[in-house]
């Protein structure tokens, strides 16, 4: 066990931890994966004539997939004994074994954002004269998600509004919008972890099931939980003295929008015998940023009491890393920032190295638009939910169809996306002709359809047929070699259709990775494989040759040798809201948290810059520039 000399005192304290429940506090750098990497590689080395196993739990793919490539490095053949999955993979899971004790069979679908406004707004023409106080079907489904988040039993609904016809509208909508995902045997994501908890619960035996195969459970970035995760963390080990390994730290909670809470870790204290082991050393940032890090964060009331400052473990070089930079306004600003980055490029620094965060996207728009009048490649990442390009539009939805066999509402997508592909104009009427035909079987008419257009291609018409045979890698194989030439010959064109093909292609091969390889993924019954793929993040990657500009939110779990974190003034960094809040605010300790996770982002140096006004409007130096001891406070 060679990896468990590379740990330092406190690492190898946690590694070597046995039974029982363990709180480890693990500060940002402080190596906090390779520490429950390691714990986990030990135990599978040290029962290898035993059977059960063990479960890990992360909050994204990508970060299961990371520790899972680490795990096998140190260990081999641990494959079989431990699952490392997310929250989400885990419950659907359980639900697709046992979700029949309340009327889930296993190939129940999960739906999309779209699919879900839908849904809300059938319940409200179905209940038009009893659901009035609705504005819109997006802020019913707004309200849906804060309940199912919150675990709220359907009792509690109406009290949770003062104005009580607008609570009892409330307990109907949601009371309904459940009864009819299980009708419809589908589920959303927030409701694959409250049906989850809800089965846990009132099932007993199931939860007992699962802690003698999974003997051992660990979390990593317990901080992020929202009720519903810890409260199935709760069902799944109710015992005060459970294996629970647990990894957080109350000091990155920047989630409150979702549901976590500084205060969970309080929460873990009252419900389990809790030992702690603390992770303060930090192997990422030079010393001065640490400093500024820990002058920043004591300033915060909600952490634990125990919690020690970051110990800097990387040693001081002779030039300042830290650079604080005043302008005129926001514009002169997102200019005087371009201006340092593209300097920066310029002395041999490769774009990836380098990073602009800012806590709003409109201030990265900016500084985005000035390095592209510099010709500097940047990116701002948007978050997408679910595939644009037609293609792969199309891949999906026949999927889907494969699965149910019938939908209007998905064989009409499906329809939708195949049109946009071919370039022709096929309606759902069409589909309907063959669908009449074929006994209602829309995935049979599919193929017909496809099968007597003319303007198909043998290489696309062969592989709807293998899905209409129930053969769905062969069509994935297949069809996706298809639409790779046809973007390689270029005879896409300028086509707007396939304008998000490449980096889409790219995004669903970081998926097939995150599942384990190609034969993994495959490997999975469709139902299974669409589950995956339902979970998975569709964002893409920023080009190799792009600089990044992130929200400090979409930071978080990363690191860059140079940050650079614009917009530190008030009303920016904090936000406004905050500041209404007040100073002691939850929302005014979460926006410097805000901050401290985006200066501890920083391997090298750090340049944080502030205008005198944003919009027209004159602003003070963000507060937690005097806190951290860059600005003088005004007295």
């Amino acid at each position: 066990m060679d990896y468990l000399k590379k740990l330092n005192a406190s690492q190898l304290a946690a590694a070597q931890w046995d039974e029982g429940p363990l709180l480890v506090l693990a500060g940002p750098g402080s190596g906090k994966t390779a520490t429950l990497t390691a714990r986990v590689a030990r135990l599978v080395e040290q029962s290898r004539d035993e059977s059960f196993r063990i479960l890990c739990l992360t909050f994204t793919r990508k970060a299961a997939a990371e520790m899972r490539e680490r795990l096998l490095k140190l260990v081999p053949n641990a494959r079989d004994r431990v699952l490392l999955t997310t929250f989400h993979s885990f419950a659907t899971d359980i639900l697709r074994q046992h979700g029949s004790h309340f009327g889930l069979s296993p190939d129940f679908e999960i739906l999309e954002e779209s699919e879900r406004v839908g849904l809300i707004k059938s319940i409200l023409a179905e209940k038009a004269g009893e659901l009035t106080k609705f504005v819109s079907a997006e802020k019913a489904l707004t309200a849906v998600d804060f309940l199912l988040r919150n675990v709220t039993p359907d009792v509690q609904v109406s009290a949770l509004l003062k104005d009580s016809e607008s609570g009892h509208q409330l307990q109907v909508l949601f009371g309904r919008y459940k009864a009819l995902l299980k009708e419809q045997n589908c589920l959303d994501y927030g409701s694959i972890l409250y049906f989850c908890e809800e089965l846990l619960r009132e099932r007993p035996r199931v939860s007992k099931q699962l802690r003698t195969v999974y003997r051992y459970m660990s979390v990593d970035e317990f901080q992020d939980t929202n009720v519903a995760q810890y409260r199935l963390l709760r069902a799944l080990a109710p015992e005060q003295n459970a294996n629970l390994f647990i990894v957080g730290d109350d000091d990155q909670v920047i989630y409150q929008w979702n549901g976590a809470s500084p205060t969970r870790v309080r929460e873990l204290e009252q419900h389990y015998a809790l030992t702690t082991i603390q992770l303060p050393e930090n192997y990422r940032c030079p010393p001065e940023v640490v400093a500024l890090a820990n002058a920043l964060i004591v300033h915060n009331q909600e952490r634990s009491e125990q919690k020690k400052p970051l110990l800097s473990m990387k040693p001081g070089g002779h030039v300042d890393p830290i650079e604080l930079l005043s302008f005129e306004d926001d514009q002169k600003e997102a200019e005087g920032v371009a201006t340092r980055v593209r300097s920066r490029l310029m002395s041999g620094v490769r774009p990836a190295d380098i990073v602009v965060l800012a806590r709003a996207t409109k201030l990265l728009e900016r500084v985005q638009k000035e390095l592209e009048a510099l010709s500097v490649p940047s990116h701002v990442q948007r978050r997408k939910s679910q595939f644009e390009s037609a293609p792969l539009r199309f891949v999906a939805s026949a999927l889907k169809l494969a699965l149910v066999r019938s939908d209007d509402d998905l064989a009409a997508t499906v329809t939708k996306a195949f049109s946009d592909c071919m370039g022709k104009d096929w309606s759902e009427d069409d589909l309907a002709r063959f669908t009449a035909e074929h006994n209602g079987d829309q995935l049979v008419a599919l193929g017909a359809l496809v099968s007597e257009a003319e303007e198909v291609p043998a290489e696309l018409r062969e592989p709807v047929q293998d899905l209409v045979a129930g053969q769905y890698v062969p069509f994935l194989r297949k069809a996706l070699a298809y639409f790779d030439s046809v973007e390689r010959a270029g005879s896409a064109g300028g086509d707007e259709q396939f304008a998000e093909y490449t980096s889409e292609r790219k995004v669903w091969d970081s998926i097939i990775r995150e599942i384990g390889d190609e034969a993994d993924a495959y490997s999975l019954s469709l139902g299974q494989f669409l589950q995956e793929l339902a979970l998975a993040n569709k964002t893409p990657e920023a080009p190799a040759n792009a600089v990044r500009c992130l929200t400090i939110h979409s930071s978080k779990g990363l690191e860059f040798q140079h940050v650079y974190l614009v917009g530190m003034s008030e009303d920016q960094l904090p936000s406004f809201q905050s500041k209404k809040a007040g100073d002691e605010s939850r929302e005014m300790q979460e926006e410097r948290r805000n901050c401290f996770v985006a200066i501890t982002r920083t391997i090298e140096t750090l340049t944080l810059s502030y205008g005198e006004r944003y919009n027209g409007w004159k602003k003070s130096p963000s507060r937690f520039l005097t806190e951290m001891g860059l600005v003088e406070e005004k007295r």
